[in-house]
């Protein structure tokens, strides 16, 4: 996954930036490219389980073994004929969670070769020698704070743009 990486320059902002991910105040945006043609923008839920030794997710309709409960929001930017390009916006925030719900909705992320589709991530990889999923953090916004460690960040939105390689495989697919 590229793009933005949050950290604090000092304690009070290490708290604050804390504070707001397990306060679900921040929003997180990403851009992907997915297996598939999605024309609607949808919010998906579903209960994630962990397993640690494989260092993998399973999504459940329902929680039948004490999953957390996931919540994934996206929309379609533009689509080809086999892929399409989304942009996501992470309600709750676990591990592989975008890459593990779009691929259990049918729609994986292109070069997943974990969660995603391996005969057509083959394909990526030959012609395009794409060895890594398409997901890009491309935009955090800040809530509204009036004092303390976060006024500085108050209301504001960073964005990252997409990587060279994600754009150029973007022309590609999406013709």
């Amino acid at each position: 996954t590229s793009g933005i990486v949050l950290c604090g320059k000092s304690l009070a902002g290490l708290k604050y930036l804390n504070g707001c991910v397990r306060e679900r105040t921040v929003r997180k945006f990403y851009r992907t490219i997915c297996r598939g043609v999605i024309r609607e923008p949808a919010v998906i839920e579903g209960f994630l389980v962990k397993d640690s030794e494989k260092n993998h997710v399973l999504v459940r309709e329902t929680d039948k073994a004490g999953g957390a409960l996931i919540r994934t929001a996206y929309t379609p930017l533009a689509a080809g004929k086999e892929y399409t390009l989304l942009e996501v916006e992470l309600i709750t925030g676990k591990p592989h969670q975008i890459r593990a719900h779009l691929a259990k909705i049918g729609h994986p992320l292109a070069g997943d070769f974990k969660y995603g589709d391996k005969h057509s991530n083959q394909i990526l990889k030959e012609k395009y020698r794409l060895e890594h999923h398409l997901l890009h953090a491309c935009r955090i916004e800040f809530p509204e704070e009036t004092d303390g460690a976060g006024k500085a960040l108050s209301k504001t939105a960073i964005n990252a743009p997409c990587p060279k390689a994600f754009l150029k495989l973007q022309d590609e697919l999406l013709k």
